[in-house]
């Protein structure tokens, strides 16, 4: 019994490896087929692509200036993918036909000039290709993607004159690249009361994300009081005597770009406050017969004198916001 069931199982394995070597060419040969495949791909892909050396054959400046950013040193010397390996092309696109007739012809090539005949959203495309995550996660559909914004209006790709050269910004500084736009919002940072912004602590970038957020005005907190309060946490509270316009709003009572007021407010502290506490304190005068009311105009900071803790208060006689 024991001599059959070796005999069996024998038979069984010399027909497993026999199966074996018949399929062995066959998987050979397929093989071969996916891999040759894979090179017609490739090599289609690759058409029309001609090298970085024949582009700077002819714009040496440019090739100078770009090679010395941090996208150029990535792309000529640091490649991470056959994409990258084009260098030039990598956004330009294929550049066989620009070099056979001699510069004039610039069909297929993505061309990043403001006037240029590529649109603005196949620009955009090109960028996105590797720029699409973390801060730039909503730009589709953000407020500077719908009004047709080229990543170009800010940026420059060969080199930047700007101070953070990180970002290749088109001017010298965040608050310049704003101001070609956003010309109120900026120059109003120049008032008495203002962020220090031209201290050099912080810039509109602080506080706002241009490539787009969830949030409106493009900040960069679910509200305008959590953008606030991560600088001025000592007013987040909870507080036992809440003051309603600063729970609502930072923004009821303060304007952040700047003002000629302190504490960046809206208006001096006695007529931003009469905004809402229209009848408090007023005083009662008589002129012949007649009784009148006159809204007192407190002396200094008005209000302010006495109810100081205005944001909120946690003491027990708080009510007033007195302490």
């Amino acid at each position: 019994m024991r001599k059959i069931i070796v005999t069996t199982a024998t038979l069984v394995f010399v027909a497993l490896v026999l199966i074996g070597f018949s399929k062995a060419p066959a998987a050979k040969e397929e093989n071969n087929k996916g891999a040759k495949e894979e090179h017609e791909k490739a090599e289609k892909k690759n058409e029309g692509y001609v090298s970085t050396e024949t582009c700077q054959g002819c714009h040496s400046d440019v090739y100078d200036r770009f090679k010395k950013t941090a996208m150029g040193t990535l792309f000529l010397r640091h490649p991470r993918t056959a994409m990258e390996k084009h260098g030039c092309e990598t956004c330009h696109g294929p550049a066989s036909k620009h070099v056979s007739s001699g510069g004039k012809s610039f069909e297929g090539l993505v061309r990043f000039t403001k006037e240029g005949p590529t649109p603005v959203s196949e620009n955009n495309d090109v960028c996105l290709r590797c720029h699409q995550k973390r801060h730039r996660l909503f730009w589709s559909g953000s407020v500077h993607s719908v009004q047709g914004l080229a990543c170009i209006s800010c940026h420059v790709v060969h080199t930047g004159p700007g101070i953070t050269s990180r970002y290749q910004l088109a001017n010298i500084t965040v608050e310049d690249t704003c101001l070609t736009c956003h010309k109120e919002q900026v120059r109003a940072e120049n008032k008495f009361s203002h962020h220090p912004l031209r201290e050099g602590k912080m810039n509109c970038a602080s506080c706002h994300n241009p490539h787009g957020t969830t949030s409106p005005k493009l900040i960069k907190a679910i509200s305008t009081n959590e953008l606030c309060f991560n600088c001025h946490a000592q007013y987040r509270g909870p507080f036992i005597f809440q003051h309603p316009p600063v729970m609502e709003d930072c923004f009821n009572c303060h304007q952040p770009h700047g003002t000629a007021y302190p504490t960046l407010l809206k208006q001096p502290p006695i007529r931003l406050c009469r905004n809402c506490h229209i009848t408090f304190h007023n005083l009662k005068f008589t002129i012949g017969n007649t009784t009148q009311i006159r809204a007192n105009m407190m002396v200094g900071t008005g209000c302010i004198n006495c109810h100081r803790n205005i944001h909120g208060s946690n003491n027990i006689n708080g009510n007033l916001f007195f302490r």
